[in-house]
């Protein structure tokens, strides 16, 4: 596996996508307050979000190749993009992260993998022809 830092376009689309998808379900929303992940009522909550994220691949890199950290700051731009681009994104950071042992300590990746990835992928599903065609029990 070769491992890089993420285009800061990359996490401009999931950021764009978690606004979209918080609107939609306050399920979404409670769960990243819960956890702890975002405090929606900070104003710059996507910054620290993004920086997070950024700063969570620098840390993979450093587990894969001993890449020092580069002092990088984010800033939030919106990305429109499909819910599939984003999920794309979304996975694309992931596995961007999943160096050492981010899988089993970090909160923020777990948090992504597990409920965030999961959520949009079942959205993404739920909306499809083939879904709602499908045989019901």
């Amino acid at each position: 596996m070769s491992a890089f830092l993420v285009d800061k376009r990359t996490i401009d689309k999931i950021i764009t996508h978690i606004e979209v998808k918080i609107k939609e379900s306050y399920w979404l929303k409670n769960q990243f307050e819960e956890k702890q992940v975002i405090n929606f009522s900070d104003f710059d909550w996507e910054d620290k979000l993004g920086q997070a994220m950024w700063n969570l691949n620098q840390l993979s890199l450093k587990y894969r190749y001993g890449d020092r950290k580069k002092n990088l700051v984010y800033k939030f731009e919106p990305v429109l993009s499909t819910p599939v681009e984003s999920f794309k994104a979304l996975q694309c950071w992931i596995y961007q992260c999943a160096e050492g042992n981010i899988p089993e300590k970090s909160k923020l990746y777990q948090f992504f993998e597990h409920v965030v990835a999961s959520a949009w992928a079942t959205s993404i599903i739920m909306r499809t022809s083939e879904f709602d065609n499908a045989e019901w029990g």
